[in-house]
């Protein structure tokens, strides 16, 4: 018989996914049977008629997500604790306080990206923010064409020659593209940001899928990481349709 999975989480956090209907509500990290740290998250998908499914998944050691372990697959055992979710699977998980798996150390450090165009043109900067729950970024920048344009953080630490070495979106669990990806999307799609016609677009934005601390989600990883401005706006779906590179911005700590 497989043992069940136990998840601690908060009456909050179900209520959160329900309401918003967003890819991914809550990181968690929990410790498993023999006491090594994961990630646990939950997430939820509007299914019709304003309905919400609301589901568990577990990263592995690769750093991709596991299937969905959905509502018809969880129950209370009669002598579980209040705030125990338990789902039947092979391993046990006992989560520990930390609720979105942000490394405390990190909270309050902040990093910059100074923008620069194809020709090495200042184009403002963007500065991250490490919170107890989630990065706040917040992009300053000019010299932008009018009109909308994908903003991305992208998986290496690099602009040299022509914006080709920063690669392509971060995206440390291999996860699909898209904030529109009905498995979620990776940590390094954003949402459009907007021009005005003198070039300024000042935006701030939120993510929970990325860190400045430690964690498979770290944007402070071995080759590091960068923002890239695109030509054109994401599409949200699959393939960005973002167009050419007119930006780019070393992520750096302050």
């Amino acid at each position: 018989m497989p043992r069940p999975r136990v998840l601690q989480w908060t009456p909050f956090a179900l209520v959160a996914a329900i309401a918003v209907l967003i890819a991914t509500v809550a990181l968690i990290t929990a410790d498993d049977s023999d006491g090594d740290p994961q990630d646990v998250r939950i997430v939820a998908r509007q299914v019709g008629d304003g309905r919400a499914e609301v589901a568990l998944q577990v990263r592995s050691e690769s750093h991709t997500w596991g299937e969905r372990i959905l509502p018809d697959q969880r129950f209370l055992a009669p002598d579980s604790e209040a705030g125990i979710w338990r789902s039947s699977s092979v391993i046990s998980l006992d989560a520990t306080d930390d609720a979105d798996g942000v490394d405390p150390a990190a909270v309050g450090l902040t990093a910059t990206a100074e923008m620069r165009g194809p020709a090495g043109e200042p184009m403002g900067a963007v500065t991250i923010i490490q919170g107890p729950r989630g990065l706040l970024i917040q992009a300053r920048l000019s010299g932008v064409p009018e009109g909308w344009h994908g903003f991305h953080i992208h998986e290496t630490g690099s602009c040299a020659p022509d914006f080709t070495a920063a690669g392509g979106h971060y995206n440390p669990t291999g996860i699909g593209h898209g904030v529109l990806h009905e498995d979620g999307h990776h940590p390094g799609d954003t949402v459009n940001i907007y021009a005005h016609a003198d070039g300024t677009a000042n935006v701030d934005q939120y993510t929970v899928d990325a860190t400045l601390g430690a964690g498979a989600a770290t944007l402070f990883d071995a080759d590091g990481s960068a923002i890239i401005v695109h030509e054109a706006p994401d599409s949200y779906g699959a393939d960005p349709a973002a167009g050419a590179r007119i930006a780019c911005g070393v992520i750096t700590l302050s």
